[in-house]
């Protein structure tokens, strides 16, 4: 394949990008991000609280078998790993429940604790 110099090389950028409004087809690195796109926080709450009572559930399924996996591959290990799922699991959770509830009572017209 022959290299051309810049000498024979047309005058201009070498890729013209093609256009249509404020969007560029070619393909390439786009930095317009569209607020709408992207999902509310009530959205974000409701996917989170459900994940998040998920792997809580997940977690007690297995409860049982805690000591077998404890004496197959170590005590520490076992519910080392177990404290840690259950802390995210449930961090997931009520990051997510009070976002919902936040949510409700703004709906609602109260704030704060009714005693």
């Amino acid at each position: 394949m022959p290299v051309r110099s810049a000498e024979q090389l047309p005058p201009g950028p070498a890729v013209q990008p093609v256009f249509a409004g404020d969007r560029h087809l070619d393909g390439g690195d786009n930095d317009d991000w569209d607020p709408n796109s992207e999902l509310s926080e009530t959205s974000k709450a409701v996917i989170v609280t459900v994940f998040g009572l998920a792997l809580l559930i997940a977690a007690f399924a297995v409860i049982g078998r805690l000591g077998g996996w404890a004496e197959d591959y170590g005590t520490i290990l076992v519910y080392l790993a177990f404290f840690l799922w259950m802390s995210i699991a449930g961090r997931l959770f009520w990051w997510g429940a009070d976002k919902l509830i936040a949510t409700v009572r703004k709906k609602s017209g109260r704030s704060g604790d009714r005693r």
